[in-house]
């Protein structure tokens, strides 16, 4: 089992009488990626922000690498890289190479060893053909690939990300998946991430933090998650949008949504299944397509913030 590299106690954070961050409590293991999830206002980034001591939090207790965040502050960020609110650690009117030799000499690196490493980030995210160009003319993935090798500069061993892949298209997104999931499996890394692209989290994550209202609502693992929340549903496509009749007679069977001509259905046991091929088989209607979907982390999340809301 690998230790313990960032541990939040009783975390508590208030901003005059709103309660941002209540009694929140969770471990962060070596080499372990894990996800935060939540609304909008839930936490996320205040928990982030409070771990590298940028703001200071009311009660509760934060260590990183068995240090405290209040006392040894600055020996925790000599290990620890972070992307806070997009791409804003970098400077725009530099180029890449750039701004990695000034986030490089911040950073105390040696000279002799700031070429190789910069090489090396530049060429694992991908930047090599545009490393002298000014980032002000790059797309938003271009920045945060940018913003991502600054943070990396110093070869932290802890990675904190507030929505790294927000506004990115799915090539950028993906592209900034493998080189996580690289420095993780290849060297050890630990990362904590926030976001609310789905797809992302799941793909990347060992464990999900879901937060609402500034309180876990639930710490799984991926697995775990979808094991307790698994639903299955089946899409029904018509030719033409269904009669009200046929509706009512599927509904027998499972809860039923519609969307124009196509029909989803959750049956109550998968016996229902030969009833339900029946009903249509019988229906003034033509099925163009039947097919099973599986629900996904989206899916999930939602259904997890439902039953807290009840």
């Amino acid at each position: 089992m690998s230790q313990t590299c960032i541990r939040v106690t009783d975390l508590v954070k208030t901003y005059k009488d709103l309660i941002a961050v209540n009694r929140i409590s969770f471990d962060v293991r070596e080499g372990e990626i894990l996800g935060i999830l939540g609304p909008n206002g839930s936490g996320k980034t205040t928990i982030l922000k409070s771990i590298l001591g940028i703001i200071e939090f009311d009660e509760g207790s934060i260590e990183v690498n068995a240090l405290s965040v209040k006392k040894r502050r600055k020996e925790i960020l000599k290990n620890t890289g972070a992307i806070l609110e997009g791409a804003r650690n970098i400077y725009w009117h530099l180029s890449p190479r750039e701004n990695l030799i000034y986030f490089a000499g911040i950073r105390g690196i040696p000279k002799k060893s700031i070429r190789q490493r910069i090489d090396y980030l530049l060429e694992s995210l991908e930047l090599s053909d545009v490393a002298d160009k000014e980032i002000r003319q790059f797309s938003s993935g271009m920045k945060q690939k940018c913003a991502l090798a600054c943070a990396f500069i110093h070869n932290p061993s802890i990675l904190l990300l507030d929505e790294p892949t927000l506004g990115l298209d799915v090539e950028i997104s993906r592209t900034l998946r493998d080189w996580l999931l690289n420095v993780v499996e290849k060297e050890g890394k630990t990362i904590l991430v926030t976001s609310h692209n789905m797809d992302f989290i799941e793909s990347i994550c060992d464990r999900i933090l879901i937060i609402r209202r500034g309180e876990i609502i639930s710490h799984e693992t991926v697995e775990s998650l979808k094991e307790k929340f698994a639903r299955k549903h089946f899409r029904i496509d018509l030719e033409s949008e269904p009669r009200s009749h046929l509706l009512d007679t599927i509904g027998t069977l499972g809860s039923v949504s519609v969307s124009g001509s196509s029909i989803s259905v959750e049956l109550e046991s998968a016996n229902q299944l030969i009833p339900l091929m029946r009903i249509l088989d019988l229906a003034d209607t033509t099925m163009l397509d039947f097919r099973t979907v599986e629900n996904d982390l989206e899916d999930i999340f939602l259904e997890v913030i439902r039953e807290e809301e009840q």
